[in-house]
């Protein structure tokens, strides 16, 4: 009998060596488990990662959604007029990389349909960038309208609060956990004394927007959300070449950029924090 018969039969009649079929089995189970974690990594360095922006049709919101469909991003783009947004709807044809969705951040009813629209899809960050800066000469002492005070309140602060709140199941469902708010430097009480007057309902609504993130921050920690907020600057959003009437404004894509490098950095330690487009906190 040679040496390898006398294996085969050892190994049948003991049920051990790489002749066994348990064992045999076993090394199969074991070499493709191997092969599918390696694969693993792959796959999800592959998958893009979502990001929704509301008021994406122009400015800030628009200037985010075209650097984050170049960066390979998804894009959901949300719009109270989508039939009106040519610029993104040419953006979304050009790059395959835009949703856009119909949305009234406002309006309960519409925020709650496009959570309907989305169901279960995970979102990496979600971007409220729905604002208004509004006139100055309707937010000086002495011209107080109550109804444009409400106004600026749902659109600059509830609006926030309504999206985040409807879409946080999203948020939680993604790998990213991200939510934004944009503000602005002049709602710092810490930056006072300013020497800029006026602006009431601005001020006030972009101060109720921060608490407002503040107190989401605080109860969406436990489950891993990193809640920031960011403050763009006194940004040049009028789509020309600056020049001296606008000296000291930033340059819209500086911001945006700088305003994407802060939530890319930012961990869920970071929760809570404010930031300027140049990556330094803010106090509150």
């Amino acid at each position: 009998m040679t040496c390898c018969n006398r294996n085969r039969n050892r190994n049948r009649n003991t049920g051990t060596g790489y002749g066994s079929s348990t064992e045999m089995r076993t090394i199969i189970r074991l070499v493709a488990t191997c092969l599918l974690l390696a694969l693993l990594p792959v796959a999800n360095a592959a998958e893009p990662s979502t990001v929704l922006i509301t008021g994406a049709n122009r400015g800030l919101g628009f200037a985010f959604a075209q650097q984050y469909a170049a960066r390979g991003w998804n894009v959901i783009a949300t719009a109270r007029n989508p039939e009106a947004a040519m610029a993104l709807r040419e953006l979304a044809d050009k790059t395959g990389r835009v949703r856009i969705e119909r949305l009234d951040a406002t309006d309960p009813a519409s925020v709650d349909n496009l959570g309907n629209r989305l169901g279960g899809i995970p979102i990496d960050l979600l971007l409220n960038n729905v604002g208004m800066l509004g006139t100055e000469p309707e937010q000086q002492l002495g011209s107080i309208d109550p109804t444009k005070f409400d106004t600026y309140m749902r659109v600059n602060a509830l609006s926030t609060l309504l999206v985040s709140q409807r879409l946080l199941a999203n948020v939680k469902a993604s790998r990213q956990k991200k939510i934004a708010g944009m503000s602005a430097a002049v709602a710092s009480f810490a930056a006072y004394p300013r020497t800029h007057h006026g602006l009431y309902y601005y001020k006030a609504s972009k101060v109720a927007l921060n608490m407002i993130m503040r107190n989401l921050a605080l109860d969406t920690e436990p489950d891993g959300v990193t809640v920031v907020v960011l403050s763009p600057g006194v940004v040049n959003t009028y789509g020309v070449p600056m020049d001296e009437r606008m000296r000291g404004m930033v340059d819209i894509d500086t911001s945006i950029a700088g305003m994407i490098k802060v939530l890319d950095d930012v961990k869920p330690a970071d929760t809570g924090k404010w930031y300027r487009y140049t990556g330094e906190v803010i106090d509150w």
